[in-house]
């Protein structure tokens, strides 16, 4: 792997780590009722939501780039994908591929959001983001460094 590779990469997960801040700080008092009340704080929700979970595609993509395997077809077959080459486990991998439906639902289906989907996320998923990145980290320092 080239230094550049392994610079986009590390810029991605920087990228990723202020994203996830931002959103453990806007989701602490966060319910169904309040949720959409201040509609820039939703809107911002929404948006950093959908850019965290494009830093994780970007980031399989890029480390599926050092392979020889063909790039898959959908965001579900790159998160799955990254436990083939043996960057994440397969539990893990099985875990965050909705990950790749919520992005599509937050980009191409907007009007469709559930609150309750969104909320969930910010209470019980933001450590899959950050495991993601450890598990990216020790791929890193594997094979680069």
């Amino acid at each position: 792997m080239t230094k550049d590779i392994a610079e986009l990469i590390e810029y991605k997960i920087r990228e990723l780590q202020k994203n996830l801040l931002l959103l453990k700080q806007v989701s602490f008092d966060i319910n169904k009722e309040n949720l959409k009340r201040d509609m820039l704080r939703y809107w911002g929700i929404e948006r950093g939501l959908q850019i965290s979970v494009e830093c994780v595609i970007d980031i399989a993509n890029i480390i599926i780039s050092t392979t020889e395997l063909d790039k898959p077809d959908s965001y579900r077959e790159t998160l799955l994908t990254l436990h083939k080459i043996g960057v994440i486990p397969e539990k893990f991998a099985k875990n965050i591929v909705g990950m790749a439906s919520f992005r599509n639902i937050l980009v191409h289906d907007y009007l469709r959001v559930d609150e309750e989907i969104i909320i969930d996320v910010l209470k019980n998923k933001l450590d899959d983001f950050a495991e993601y990145i450890k598990y990216v980290q020790t791929w890193l320092d594997k094979n680069y460094k």
